[in-house]
Protein backbone atom coordinates (compact mmCIF):
# COMPACT_ATOMS: atom_id res chain seq x y z
CA UNK A 1 0.00 0.00 0.00
CA UNK A 2 1.17 3.52 -0.64
CA UNK A 3 -0.72 5.58 1.23
CA UNK A 4 0.24 9.59 1.59
CA UNK A 5 -0.69 12.29 3.89
CA UNK A 6 0.29 15.55 4.09
CA UNK A 7 -0.48 17.85 6.89
CA UNK A 8 -2.01 21.02 5.39
CA UNK A 9 -2.31 23.63 8.44
CA UNK A 10 -3.06 23.56 11.80
CA UNK A 11 -4.31 25.39 14.67
CA UNK A 12 -5.13 25.36 18.55
CA UNK A 13 -8.31 25.92 20.07
CA UNK A 14 -7.54 26.16 23.92
CA UNK A 15 -4.42 24.17 26.03
CA UNK A 16 -5.70 20.83 24.55
CA UNK A 17 -7.33 20.92 21.70
CA UNK A 18 -5.68 20.92 17.72
CA UNK A 19 -7.55 20.82 14.37
CA UNK A 20 -5.61 19.64 11.54
CA UNK A 21 -6.31 20.32 8.10
CA UNK A 22 -4.74 17.08 5.82
CA UNK A 23 -5.07 15.99 2.16
CA UNK A 24 -3.80 12.79 0.76
CA UNK A 25 -3.78 9.84 -0.99
CA UNK A 26 -5.48 6.38 0.06
CA UNK A 27 -3.01 3.49 -1.65
CA UNK A 28 -5.59 1.13 -1.83
CA UNK A 29 -8.87 2.44 -3.32
CA UNK A 30 -6.14 4.61 -5.32
CA UNK A 31 -7.73 7.91 -4.45
CA UNK A 32 -7.44 11.84 -3.13
CA UNK A 33 -8.52 12.84 0.23
CA UNK A 34 -8.95 15.66 1.97
CA UNK A 35 -10.31 16.42 5.93
CA UNK A 36 -10.30 17.68 9.08
CA UNK A 37 -8.89 16.00 12.32
CA UNK A 38 -9.44 17.28 15.88
CA UNK A 39 -6.65 15.90 18.09
CA UNK A 40 -7.91 16.63 21.88
CA UNK A 41 -5.14 15.61 24.77
CA UNK A 42 -3.22 13.48 21.69
CA UNK A 43 -6.44 11.41 20.63
CA UNK A 44 -7.37 12.02 17.22
CA UNK A 45 -11.07 12.19 16.21
CA UNK A 46 -12.46 12.91 13.43
CA UNK A 47 -15.47 11.65 10.55
CA UNK A 48 -12.53 10.70 8.12
CA UNK A 49 -11.21 8.59 10.93
CA UNK A 50 -14.81 7.19 11.52
CA UNK A 51 -14.91 3.69 9.31
CA UNK A 52 -18.74 4.06 8.83
CA UNK A 53 -18.40 8.08 7.85
CA UNK A 54 -14.97 7.83 6.10
CA UNK A 55 -14.39 7.71 1.90
CA UNK A 56 -10.92 6.08 2.71
CA UNK A 57 -10.08 2.34 3.25
CA UNK A 58 -9.39 1.37 6.95
CA UNK A 59 -5.52 0.31 6.28
CA UNK A 60 -5.32 4.66 5.56
CA UNK A 61 -7.64 5.27 8.33
CA UNK A 62 -5.13 3.30 10.16
CA UNK A 63 -1.88 5.04 8.44
CA UNK A 64 -3.55 8.34 8.85
CA UNK A 65 -3.83 7.74 12.40
CA UNK A 66 -0.06 6.55 13.32
CA UNK A 67 0.92 9.59 11.17
CA UNK A 68 -0.78 12.14 12.62
CA UNK A 69 -0.07 10.44 16.17
CA UNK A 70 4.11 10.47 15.47
CA UNK A 71 3.97 13.95 14.28
CA UNK A 72 2.19 14.65 17.43
CA UNK A 73 4.39 12.71 19.77
CA UNK A 74 7.34 14.49 17.76
CA UNK A 75 6.42 17.69 18.61
CA UNK A 76 5.00 18.90 15.57
CA UNK A 77 2.18 20.62 16.41
CA UNK A 78 4.00 22.36 19.66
Amino acid sequence: MNHKVIIVDYSFHGPITCFIKITGHDGIKNQSFEGMIRMVDGVPYGDLLKEEKSNVSSECIQFIKAYIYQKYEQGFFS
